[in-house]
């Protein structure tokens, strides 16, 4: 638990720290919603992994942090370390959820089911999901894939690649894109 909560950490020091005191980022990330969301997630979640019975406890912290937050991260989700959620509210995670490792999240996120409940996205690591994006159904988001603002994503998608739209198509690939700018400065 304390090694993804030190990664969680670190990914808001490592973008914020050089600018601003150590301090002062410290303070901020623990005034956070998003951090107070994960933190008490990775306390839930590693209650529910050593069978620890607070059940009661774990209810009223999760309900507690939807109502103030906006954020609904059930334990049952297996986040990997990590995790930024860049702006607070309305953001909903299913169940049956598994998020690779620093991976963000902006507003209005939504990442659930089309229906069965026991079907739900797997989410490849280096992931970035734009604000009000909704993943959806038993699909695959590949590793360092980028998720456009208001994309809905109903089809799996490949590694490296971006999409946009309703519903979601592949656009470009960031490693072509990235060539193609270079070659223009040329």
């Amino acid at each position: 638990m304390f090694e993804n909560v030190k990664a969680d950490f670190g990914r808001i020091t490592s973008a914020e720290g050089e600018q601003r005191g150590k301090a002062r980022v410290l303070i901020s990330a623990l005034l956070s919603q998003g951090f107070q969301a994960t933190l008490v997630y990775r306390f839930a979640r590693w209650c529910v992994c050593k069978h620890i019975p607070v059940q009661p406890l774990r209810f009223v912290l999760e309900r507690f942090i939807e109502i103030t937050t906006g954020i609904s991260i059930p334990a049952e989700a297996k986040i990997d370390k990590g995790l930024r959620i860049h702006h607070f509210g309305g953001i909903i995670i299913h169940s049956a959820v598994t998020i690779g490792k620093n991976c963000t999240l902006h507003q209005g996120v939504t990442i659930g089911d089309r229906g069965n409940p026991l079907k739900a996205p797997r989410i490849g690591d280096n992931v970035f999901i734009g604000a009000g994006a909704k993943i959806l159904g038993d699909i695959i988001i590949g590793d360092n894939c980028q998720v456009g603002a208001n994309a809905v994503v109903i089809k799996s998608v490949p590694d490296n690649c971006v999409v946009v739209g309703v519903p979601a198509k592949i656009v470009d690939k960031p490693l072509v894109k990235l060539e193609r700018i270079s070659e223009r400065l040329l």
